[in-house]
């Protein structure tokens, strides 16, 4: 009987009577149990990456605005630190994210330093451009009227946000700015302060401030022609400031502001005391004319010295300058106030001037 063969048999070289089959028999592969555990991590991985992209695409644009924020950018300040400044005040999330988008944006800056006011949770975009533009402009405008003595301007002035009345004083005592009237020698600057109406910036010094009142002067005196006048005059063209100084301070009305002048100028050539209270005011630093001390050794005590006082007593305009410059012919030698209104009346004579004391007395207008 034949048989066929499996395909699985053992053959003998050596003739072995019969085949045997081989068992059969399968490959056992190593179970991949870690599989899972890599896919999991990869899913983690790719979730921390989105959750991280969105965190970083809400920092650069947080899309909501909140209120404005103040804010210094030093001179001088890196990227870095002013990277930190925003963060602390809550107009960008993080300065690390701020710092890498800068990096990577390039051709970013320069940042301008200053005052600035941006909104909270701003968009970098935005940050970053206010930053290049620079801090907005502010003004500051502050009127100084006629007769004010550079006291007075000071605290004027040093009312304004970020400024101070000592401020103002050590710049117009550092003698970095001199007026072209200022006489050889002088550090005093009163006289010589322009009053007026002035708009400045808020980040200007105030040095910068007393140098253009001052320019101010001098082109508002230009057209007086002050040297001219004062050779007429036989004086100094800051003496005549000073006698507008104290026209300035004596006058109420601008029909009286030339006469005053002609008297102050007739008492000198006639060597009389001049006896002006407002004289003694300012050397004595008090407002109060019943509080006056005719008898004070101050340089200003024009009862007790001959002459003009040796500095303005106040910030003269125009109008005061103009007549101290072109003061009218007259033989007066007195005067005082004779109306409420402010109109002073004028006297030649010692008598004539008894009588126009006793008329203002009747009206209460003085002790």
């Amino acid at each position: 009987m034949s048989s066929s063969r499996s395909p699985a048999y053992n053959e003998y070289d050596d003739g072995a009577e019969q085949w045997q089959p081989m068992e059969s028999f399968r490959v056992r592969r190593p179970r991949r149990r870690w599989l899972p555990w890599l896919l999991g991590l990869l899913v983690v991985a790719l979730l921390a990456v989105a959750v991280g992209g969105l965190v970083v695409r809400g920092d650069i644009n947080p899309g909501h605005p909140g209120a404005l924020v103040a804010l210094t950018i030093p001179t001088g300040a890196s990227t870095d630190e002013i990277a930190t400044i925003l963060a602390k005040a809550g107009v960008i999330r993080d300065a690390t994210v701020f710092r890498f988008y800068i990096k990577t944006k390039g051709g970013v800056g320069p940042f301008l330093p200053g005052q600035y006011h941006l909104a909270r949770n701003s968009s970098y975009g935005s940050a970053i451009a206010a930053l290049e533009q620079g801090p907005p402009i502010v003004y500051q405008k502050f009127t100084i009227p006629e007769g004010f003595t550079v006291a007075q301007i000071a605290a004027r002035v040093g009312a304004l946000p970020g400024r101070s009345a000592a401020g103002f004083m050590a710049a117009v005592n550092s003698g970095q700015v001199v007026s072209q009237y200022q006489p050889a020698g002088s550090t005093s600057l009163e006289g010589l302060l322009f009053p007026a109406t002035y708009t400045v910036r808020a980040d200007a010094s105030d040095v910068s401030i007393v140098q253009m009142m001052v320019s101010t002067f001098d082109d508002n005196v230009a057209n007086l022609n002050l040297t001219q006048a004062a050779t007429t005059l036989d004086i100094t063209p800051y003496q005549v400031i000073i006698v507008a100084s104290m026209v300035e301070r004596e006058a109420k009305l601008d029909q009286d502001r030339g006469p005053i002048a002609s008297v102050i100028y007739n008492r000198l050539r006639a060597n009389m005391l001049l006896q002006i209270d407002a004289t003694l005011l300012y050397g004595e630093g008090i407002t109060d004319p019943n509080q006056i001390d005719k008898s004070s050794n101050t340089p200003y005590n024009t009862y007790k010295f001959k002459g003009l006082p040796p500095t303005p007593i106040a910030n003269p305009g125009v109008p005061s300058l103009t007549a101290a410059a072109q003061p009218p012919s007259t033989t007066y030698l007195y005067y005082v106030l004779i109306n409420p209104d402010g109109q002073t009346g004028f006297a030649s004579t010692a008598s004539q001037f008894a009588a126009l004391e006793a008329e203002a007395r009747a009206k209460g207008l003085i002790g």
